[in-house]
């Protein structure tokens, strides 16, 4: 082994301190993260029927001359919301059939969904989950001047739109 005289010694020692000094001044940084979620609840109707267009003709609408439900499709809600949404049906003609170039009345109408009816006079506020399954959607006229031989009734098409609006509680 080799044996440091005084001087070396202390030679070495000032180096061995410069390297320990050195060290301990070691560089850092820090950085702050923001983190954000935008949460956007969103409600769809599903099925077959919205956004749909239908047409029929006399046979489909009537038996024998007596009005009879049609189905118009299947109409169901679709959601990242739990609970509970209303839904709420509005026409352009308030549940009436009008000719589109004479505007008269083939009739009114209603509708049937989720066990309920829904025309001019009765339309409730329905409520229901707001994820669920698409059922049937039908509309039935409920009385009308129509007949294979009215001489009155215009022939033409007789339309009317149906909006349906969902909301989450």
């Amino acid at each position: 082994m080799m044996k440091l005289n005084r001087p070396h010694k202390l030679a070495l020692l000032s180096i061995l301190s410069c390297c320990f000094a050195f060290s301990a001044y070691a560089a850092n940084d820090n950085a702050v993260i923001n983190l954000s979620l935008t949460y956007t609840p969103f409600v769809s109707l599903t099925g077959t029927a919205p956004g749909a267009s239908r047409t029929y003709d006399n046979d489909d609408i009537t038996n024998s001359g007596v009005p009879k439900p049609v189905n118009i499709g299947t109409m169901g809600l679709e959601s990242n919301v739990g609970g509970i949404c209303d839904l709420t049906f509005t026409t352009a003609n308030t549940f009436k059939l009008l000719h589109t170039v004479t505007n008269n009345n083939l009739g009114n109408y209603k509708i049937h969904y989720k066990g309920l009816e829904f025309n001019e006079i009765n339309n409730p506020l329905l409520s229901l989950p707001c994820t669920s399954t698409a059922t049937d959607i039908d509309f039935e006229l409920n009385s009308f001047g129509f007949s294979n031989i009215d001489p009155f009734l215009d022939s033409g098409t007789y339309q009317d739109v149906i909006t349906v609006v969902v909301t989450t509680q």
